[in-house]
Parts: C-alpha cells; structure tokens; sequence
C-alpha cells in the first residue's frame, strides 16, 4: 500500500510551501491536486516581508525580489484627480531587510514553488482527488479517486487539507466555517495598458461607494484591476463582461487600455474554520480561513499556516518532539486567523461603505489625513507592521511557556 508521512490535499502555495518545507526536514510527502495543471490566473498578488523572510530559508526570497515587482508609492484619486500619494520604498526601513511591497503574481509564485519541489523528487499528482478518509490508530488510511477513475487506497501518518475554500476536508471533518459573504461582486482583470495610473505604483479610486484599484505587475503597461459592483450589474455576475465595469477605470484613473489577458468575476466571504486540527487531520490556507483582500493577507496566511505546522509534523516525526506539539498548531493559527479576518472586514467595510457620511470621510477627509499620516515615522512604521506580518508572534501561547 501507497504510504507517506504526510499527504497533502491540494497544490496552491499553501499546498506546496507545505510539501517543500517538509521535504526540506526529510519528510516522506505526497501532494495530490484534483486539477489538471497548475493555475493560469490568479489573485493574489503580494508577497509579505514575513514570508520573504520565512522565504530565505528555502532560497526563495531573492529570486521571488528579483521576478516580482516593489511598489514605491500608493496613490488616491478623487474626482479624476491624484490627491494624496503615500510613499512605500523602503517603507519598513529597520525593521526587516523586506521593507518594501513587493508583487509577484500568484500563478508565477506556484510556477516558482513547483520547480523547487521537483528538486527534491516530489511532483504534483494531478487530477486526483480525496474521496474520503479515516483515522485508525497511528495511521490515517484516505480513498483517493485517480485520473481513471479508479480508486486507491493509500496510508499516511498525518493529513493536510490544502483544498481551498469549498475544502472536503473540512466537510469531511464536519468543522462548521462560520462567518459571511459581502454582498458586493469582485472582479480581477490583468491588463495592458498605459496612462498616469501606469507608472509601477498603486493607485486607488476613493470617488465613490465601489472599490478600484491599479496593481501594478512587472513588465511595460502590465497591471491588474480589482473592483468591485454593488449595483444591478451584481444580479448578473456570472455574465459580466470586462465592458461592463471598465467604464469607471477609464475615466476615473485615466487608464487606457491596450488589451485584456484575463477577467474573472467572484464573491468574497470572511469566515474561519470552528477548528484547525481534528485527529491526525490539519486544516490550512482558504480551508481553514478566508476573508476580503485588503491588505494582501490571504495567500501569506495560508503560507504561515504551511511553515508553522511542517516543522512541527517534522519534528514529531522525528521523534524529536512529543506529539502534543501538534496541539500548538491550532492554538497559534486560529487566534492569528481571527484577528485578521477582523480587521480586514472592517477596513473593507470602511472603504466600500455606502452613505453621504462615508462618502465624506473617503473623498475629504481621507485625502487630507493620508499625507499628513505619511509624514510621521510612527504612523508608516504601524502600517507596515500591519500588512506585512512582521510582527507576528505567539507570546503567551501554550508552546511559549513550556
């Protein structure tokens, strides 16, 4: 019988950071993805200092520096009109060799991952899937559906459900995934295109309820759109065309378009697993927790999640730590994955609210507090620590205290 240390649900970043840094310990692993290739398109789009940092243990920061794309400014439009820049080079000065926003599409980023998983003689299966799985003992025995048809039976000490947000493993384990969805539709495209919202910085729309913004990629032109529609358009999301909604770029950022690689329409929901761990079964990445973009958190999370339980599986497997460590796993990611679906519910829901008062604070206000916020040290100081996750520790936390 097919048997592994750890198998792994699921071939995203959390997936693969999860098999690489496994690997890397001398773990036996085996990755099974139901798709039929690695992902096109993407989302997510920012590579954190914290997991640049987590990165360099793998050799990965400076080459994903390097490919990717650092963001020197984000800018906020009203009316047309440019009216507060916040600068973001070298925004993190002293705090992380990383002080910077640094873009590196998803897609790419898995590309990168593969590559250096391969080294260690572990490749994705592909179009396999979990059918279902129990634990017995010491050994957790799952039913896996094979390009075929045909199913295998396969044993492993410990599993992980990297499967996204639909995760069957989660349903699996029967772990309620409380929380809700945003009533707004979101839609990406990556574009070509020029004008003065395509000079490699970040750009933001405050005119009105709905969100926009400019992600600049690497490369003449290349950039990414996210917005949102709330209006009567959200009825029909899933016949939206990029001419439905790209209307408001052209005019309100000035962006002229050249051609469309890629548009996609979704909805977004914040919710977090009741829990992480059931047995000899982990929950990571959008299985465990999902929340809005604000602040590029949700691809990193997932990471984190990879990093802080393959060491662990690691060393329980090793027989170098009892496996009450894994008990460690939950009580560190939960508390970190409620925090931040908290705040990032709430400044999404600051930015898209509706309202003449919030109309106000976002085209007034905002534009006049933003510049003065950026000229205080403290201020960009306490942003950075926020998005970029440098600040993150477990201190108090059962495994600090033993």
């Amino acid at each position: 019988m097919n048997r592994s240390d750890v198998l792994i649900i699921g071939a995203g970043p959390t997936g693969l950071v999860l098999a690489l840094w496994l690997s890397k310990l001398g773990v036996r692993v085996r990755i099974i993805d139901k798709t039929s290739a690695p992902g096109t398109t993407s989302r997510a789009l920012a590579v954190q200092a914290r997991t640049l940092e987590l990165y360099r243990q793998l050799d990965l920061a400076d080459t994903i520096v390097r490919r990717g794309h650092q963001v020197a400014a984000a800018n906020f439009w009203v009316n047309g009109k440019p009216v507060a820049q916040l600068p973001l080079k070298r925004i993190g000065e002293g705090l992380t060799p990383y002080a910077f926003v640094e873009i590196f599409p998803q897609d790419e980023h898995e590309r990168l991952l593969l590559e250096r998983l391969e080294d260690y003689g572990v490749s994705v299966e592909r179009n396999t899937a979990l059918d279902s799985f129990e634990e017995t003992g010491d050994t957790l025995t799952a039913h896996l559906r094979l390009p075929d048809g045909r199913q295998e039976v396969c044993q492993a000490c410990y599993l992980a459900g990297c499967d996204g947000a639909r995760s069957v493993v989660r349903k699996a384990l029967d772990t309620d995934f409380p929380g809700g969805t945003y009533q707004q539709i979101f839609y990406v495209a990556d574009i070509t295109a020029s004008g003065p919202a395509l000079n490699g910085e970040l750009h933001l729309d405050l005119d009105q309820a709905d969100f926009l913004a400019v992600f600049p990629l690497a490369g003449e032109g290349r950039a990414r759109l996210i917005g949102t529609v709330r209006d009567e358009r959200a009825e029909r999301a899933e016949t939206l065309q990029f001419a439905d909604v790209s209307s408001r770029a052209i005019e309100h950022l000035k962006v002229h378009i050249e051609d469309v690689h890629w548009f996609s329409t979704y909805r977004v929901h914040h919710r977090v697993a009741e829990h992480f761990r059931n047995g000899r079964a982990f929950l990571l990445g959008d299985a465990a927790h999902v929340h809005s973009p604000a602040g590029g958190q949700g691809m990193n999370t997932g990471i984190g999640d990879a990093i802080n339980l393959a060491w662990k599986l690691a060393a329980v497997l090793s027989g170098g730590a009892e496996p009450k460590l894994l008990d460690t796993y939950e009580t560190e990611r939960i508390a970190f994955a409620r925090r931040l679906v908290s705040t990032t519910d709430k400044v999404f829901s600051f930015v898209t609210a509706q309202g003449r008062m919030a109309d106000l604070l976002r085209m007034r206000v905002a534009p006049f507090l933003l510049p003065k916020m950026a000229g205080f040290e403290a201020s960009r100081e306490f942003l950075f620590r926020t998005v970029s996750q440098v600040t993150l520790n477990y201190r108090g936390m059962p495994l600090s205290q033993w």
